[in-house]
């Protein structure tokens, strides 16, 4: 089995002419009729990168796979901090003990710098 995790990247298109950023290939290309650049953004601080690569390693944002359910989360997510420390992501498991609950909102503002309740 694979552990290799999925970051969700955004994926932009940018008009060759104006260089107006569009959220379709078509409204890229209709846009001025020139070439269309395709585009990449950071999600955590929402830049435009050039590749793929480069808004993965933007704000060094990683990735893990909950052990339970196999689903992909990114660091700036609270399931991280979740799968951390106790092993399991809040979707497939909301039962946390109360330090677990403590510890998993302390650790997504230490990374993070928000403050979100683990059950919202």
């Amino acid at each position: 089995m694979s552990d290799v995790v999925n970051i969700q990247i955004k994926q932009l298109y940018r008009c060759g002419e104006c260089r107006v950023i569009h959220d379709d290939e078509d409204g890229a290309r209709e846009c001025c009729m020139p070439s269309v650049h395709t585009i990449y953004v950071c999600p955590v601080c929402n830049s435009h990168q050039d590749d793929h690569e480069k808004a993965v390693s933007c704000c060094n944002v990683e990735g893990i796979k909950c052990p339970q359910c196999y689903r992909d989360y990114s660091s700036i997510s609270v399931h991280y901090a979740a799968i951390k420390i106790a092993g399991h992501c809040n979707t497939c498991n909301p039962l946390f003990t109360i330090d677990q609950q403590l510890a998993v909102q302390d650790l997504h503002y230490q990374q993070t710098g928000q403050r979100v309740h683990l059950h919202d």
